[in-house]
């Protein structure tokens, strides 16, 4: 009897591996079919009935029997499964046990889909996609790209290598997507046709991880994201899975990779940053921010600084549509325009230089992004520069005068705001709003400012940048409806209304109550501000002003 093991995408890759050593299957447990194309027996348990959230079954693929070798594809057999029917299925790979699979080791895998067996297909193999060294769980394996399938029921698995030594710990693990989240929104495509430059690379439209339905129930430390400073270039990468799904496929198949790079390959999140499929919908892919510069595991030692955006189909093969490259050209406009970054020219990441715009091949030995996208990328680049040529940011000018010395580089790209926009650099923040220019917050006055709920609370947008008053060791910001004094580097208070009103009439921090020393602090019947040298009350309820001092 061969054993199938179950495992929700809720549970770690590393305790699949632990349980796999140890022979103690803590997962559900469902009774084998054989290695005939008989029909399936039932579960051992009825705990293993279909969930709404994707699931991995999890096969050995057996060393192969001496002196057999396969049908066609060269090298010698050395594992093998027979085939077996499974539980139905969306996605299929092969893994095996990290830096164990020689060179030349090739993966064939034979589909029962729509109650057919289909002919013996080669999986890719792509050894440099994935984390570098140390980034990720200790517990990593090597694999194949994903099929997706749509509708499995079967698998046979050929696995030959040069010198009939191949990688240890074979395993066919088969992906059943589940069920697309209950209520789910539908994310407008970016994948009309673009008619000219944009004003404002917006954010296209795209499915959150809750809309297409992550699975956020891991617990391990290292699913913390990690940031990197800015996202300073774009590797373009294709998941190899697929050109023919439908629509309604989408999801399904985005959570089937999550599933699979974090159960199959014990990697910390679903590696690419953003997922683009053939109809031009754009899919948030890893977790710690959409636009945030979340380290990815897509391009080993240059995941870092790096955004990783996945087509998703095989691109080797077919041409991508033009609709994905639309929204290719919009996304990428977005989050390299929004940072201030070309699209042409060159960045060096860990002592390599790169194209703004690179495929995952120019990083690694790989065919990926498949040679119909790569021979097309000079050309993305020209698209993206002309999508980005009418761009004007008056932050993007502001923070040139000031210098990446003061600022930073781009930490969270430009958004619009309140009726403004917001940029957050490495070293602190920058608003502009019509009318009133850009400006730069840092220290302490950004985190009071942020605190107080920034352009969305009751000050509005900066008028100035944090400047000097008549007090030494005292400066201020000037809001639209309101004032900020920092006092020395750590300290600041916010004033609005009748009480500003009466201590600008009354000389400000050069007048008689000082600086202050708290911000306003509600009463009974109003609010009141404390100075070094007094205080300022107003009463709700008569509109008056009452000074007291010390």
């Amino acid at each position: 009897m061969r054993e199938q093991t179950r495992i929700r995408a809720g549970q770690t890759a590393r305790r699949l591996a632990v349980t796999a050593a140890t022979g103690a299957i803590a997962a559900t447990i469902l009774v084998a079919v054989g290695s005939s194309d008989s029909t399936s027996r039932p579960l051992a348990s009825s705990d293993a009935s279909p969930t709404d959230g994707p699931s991995v079954q999890s096969l050995d693929v057996p060393a192969a029997e001496a002196g057999r070798s396969p049908a066609r594809g060269g090298g010698q057999l050395v594992a093998s499964l027979a085939q077996t029917r499974t539980e139905s299925y969306g996605m299929v790979a092969v893994t095996w046990r990290h830096g164990t699979a020689p060179d030349g080791t090739k993966v064939r895998v034979r589909l029962r889909v729509d109650g057919v067996w289909k002919p013996w297909q080669s999986l890719p193999i792509d050894l440099d996609e994935g984390p570098a060294a140390g980034e990720e769980a200790a517990d990593v394996r090597d694999g194949t790209a994903p099929l997706w399938v749509g509708e499995g029921t079967g698998v046979a698995v050929d696995v030959t290598a040069p010198g009939g030594s191949g990688p240890d710990g074979i395993r066919v693990d088969t992906i059943d997507p589940g069920a697309d989240p209950v209520g789910s929104t539908v994310a407008r495509s970016a994948g009309a046709e673009i008619r000219g430059p944009a004003r404002f690379p917006a954010m296209p439209g795209m499915f959150t991880r809750k809309e297409w339905g992550a699975n956020e129930s891991l617990g391990d430390q290292c699913w913390e994201p990690i940031y990197g400073r800015s996202a300073k270039m774009i590797f373009v990468h294709h998941t190899v899975n697929s050109n023919d799904y439908s629509r309604s496929d989408g999801k399904g198949i985005v959570r089937s990779i999550l599933a699979y790079h974090t159960q199959s390959r014990g990697w910390c999140d679903i590696g690419y940053n953003y997922l683009i499929d053939r109809y031009g919908r754009v899919y948030v892919g890893r977790a710690g921010g959409a636009r945030l510069p979340v380290r990815g595991a897509h391009a080993g030692d240059y995941n870092t600084n790096s955004v990783g955006v996945s087509l998703i189909g095989n691109f080797e093969e077919a041409r991508p549509t033009k609709r994905m490259k639309n929204a290719l050209v919009r996304f990428i406009g977005w989050r390299l325009g929004t940072s201030y970054a070309p699209a042409h020219g060159t960045v060096t990441l860990r002592g390599t230089e790169f194209n703004r715009i690179s495929g995952h091949r120019d990083a690694m030995s790989t065919a990926c992004p498949g040679k119909y996208v790569y021979r097309w990328l000079p050309r993305l680049r020209d698209r993206v520069g002309h999508y980005l040529s009418d761009y004007r940011s008056p932050i993007r000018k502001r923070a040139g005068q000031i210098g990446k010395r003061t600022t930073g580089q781009v930490f969270r790209g430009e958004a619009k705001q309140s009726h403004g926009l917001r940029t957050d650099f490495g070293h602190g923040a920058m608003f502009a709003k019509a009318g009133l220019g850009a400006h730069w917050l840092t220290g302490a006055a950004l985190r009071a400012y942020r605190d107080r709920d920034g352009t969305h609370g009751r000050f509005g947008f900066p008028v100035t940048d944090l400047k000097p008053t008549e007090v030494a060791g005292v400066r201020q910001v000037v809001f639209e409806h309101g004032r900020m004094y920092r006092i020395g580097k750590r300290q600041a208070y916010t004033l609005w209304g009748r009480i500003l009103i009466r201590y600008r009439g009354l000389g400000g921090v050069a007048g008689s109550l000082g600086s202050p020393t708290s911000n306003m602090m509600p009463t009974g019947g109003g609010r009141r501000a404390t100075f070094t040298n007094g205080s300022i009350t107003w009463d709700r309820q008569d509109e008056s002003i009452t000074v007291e001092y010390v």
